[in-house]
């Protein structure tokens, strides 16, 4: 059930009402003299169950894709044993644990850059400690006024230089030795494999992001609420968290207790409904993500909304063009005024809309004829 109210479907039904009525009396709206022939409805009381009950899904509780830092060509997919004790290549659904090799790509080209980066940094080692070897012979001769001032700075320029060129020598080894770790994608965390998107020999380039792990051990119902209903919800209010088909005889629902975790602090921009997560154990991983699930909230939280009248009778206010007025025929005789009442909706349940404020119960809206009335006008109810 979509929470939240779809305006277009409420234009569509307003249109359409108006072009039956314009076919129905060939000479149009000005020609009802007196009253208006109109057909009405009484508003209803909502069904309680129907405001308790919100659709969702169960997602894993942590999910981490991943990619390769470094690109090449896939040398090796992780492997495990399966139900015969055959070692196989990992799949999906496959159970792995923390730093489990999940896949590897060629390193030799990585393993050399290493092998460089590592001569490199002798050589400079190498330099400094000659640079530093004079430096010090410098000072004593300085000292013994066998050389001047300028070749001695000369020298302790010379040992800076070397000092530094082995710092910057030890930054590249340290870089290619991180290329070369980064040719192995091994398992943040215990988890299952939910997607693996590569083969050996496939060429991968850096960021694309070729294998998916989610943590199961606990997952998150999660679902959407408007804001009538989210203002009554809290961390640690309870839920009954329904899943499996409901009409599956050989598959019931299973209700699950839950508590909510999560509550959106903002409204969704397209649907303006919150998100609400309630968390789940799962240890024998019988909640799988994905599934569709239904949230059922106890009374204390359903919507205010206790009324519900047909969409056919929803018309544009008048003075606020963001809302939505009905036409309410006063009385209960066959004969009255019609009254614009301002209303403030709620869920769209089928072919009606929960009315959260501006109507009672058993008042008569006007559902057919809305286009050829106005506030203060005289209608008569047609069969």
């Amino acid at each position: 059930m979509n929470p939240r109210i779809n305006v277009g479907r409420v234009c569509t039904v307003l249109c359409a009402i108006g072009v039956s009525l314009a076919c129905s009396s060939p000479e149009g709206a000005h020609a009802v003299a007196s009253a208006v022939p109109v057909k009405v409805e009484p508003v209803a009381p909502v069904a309680g169950v129907a405001l308790a009950r919100y659709s969702g899904s169960l997602e894993p509780i942590a999910r981490v894709e991943m990619a390769f830092r470094v690109g090449g060509y896939v040398e090796r997919i992780g492997q495990v044993r399966g139900q015969d004790a055959v070692l196989r290549a990992l799949a999906e659904g496959d159970f792995v644990t923390r730093g489990t090799l999940l896949a590897r790509i060629r390193s030799e080209d990585y393993a050399q850059k290493v092998a460089t980066a590592r001569a490199g940094l002798g050589q400079a080692q190498s330099e400094a400690k000659l640079a530093e070897t004079e430096l010090t012979r410098s000072q004593k001769l300085y000292t013994s006024s066998a050389i001047s001032k300028a070749e001695l700075d000369a020298k302790l320029a010379k040992a800076e230089y070397a000092r530094a060129n082995v710092a910057a020598s030890a930054a590249r080894a340290n870089e290619a030795g991180v290329a070369l770790d980064d040719t192995l994608l091994r398992a943040p965390m215990d988890g299952v494999i939910l997607t693996r998107d590569l083969e050996v020999g496939t060429l991968v380039s850096p960021g694309r992001m070729v294998i998916t792990v989610a943590d199961v051990s606990h997952v998150k119902a999660r679902f959407a609420v408007p804001e009538a209903v989210v203002e009554k919800l809290s961390i640690g209010s309870p839920v009954s968290v329904h899943v499996g088909a409901e009409r599956e005889t050989r598959a019931p629902q299973r209700a699950l207790d839950a508590r909510v975790t999560r509550i959106a602090p903002a409204a969704d921009s397209h649907g303006r409904v919150f998100s609400i997560e309630a968390e789940l154990p799962n240890p024998d991983g019988s909640l799988r993500p994905g599934t569709v699930i239904s949230v059922r909230l106890p009374e204390a939280t359903l919507a205010s909304a206790s009324a519900t009248v047909p969409l056919s009778s929803i018309v544009r206010s008048p003075t606020d063009p963001r809302g939505f007025a009905v036409f309410v025929l006063e009385g209960q005789e066959a004969r009255g005024t019609v009254r614009l009442a301002s209303v403030k909706l709620g869920e769209i349940l089928g072919n009606a809309v929960t009315v959260q404020s501006g109507l009672n119960v058993g008042q008569r809206v006007v559902t057919v004829g809305s286009t050829l009335i106005r506030d203060g006008g005289e209608a008569v109810v047609i069969p």
